[in-house]
């Protein structure tokens, strides 16, 4: 019974930590994506046209 209680912890320890390494993976690309959207708007000028159209920054 222990033993079956600490292999469930350890799995759902590892799952935990899994899905953290995702969320904060996305939150990275999310944060690049922004930083490139700022760059590209930035000014009077909308430098949006230098991106080709269909293209996702």
């Amino acid at each position: 019974m222990v033993q079956s209680e600490e292999v469930r912890i350890d799995k759902l320890a590892q799952q935990a930590e899994l899905n953290l390494e995702i969320d904060y993976e996305r939150r990275d690309l999310k944060a690049q994506r922004e930083l490139t959207k700022q760059h590209l708007y930035d000014g009077s000028k909308k430098l949006k046209h230098t991106v080709p159209k269909g293209k996702r920054i």
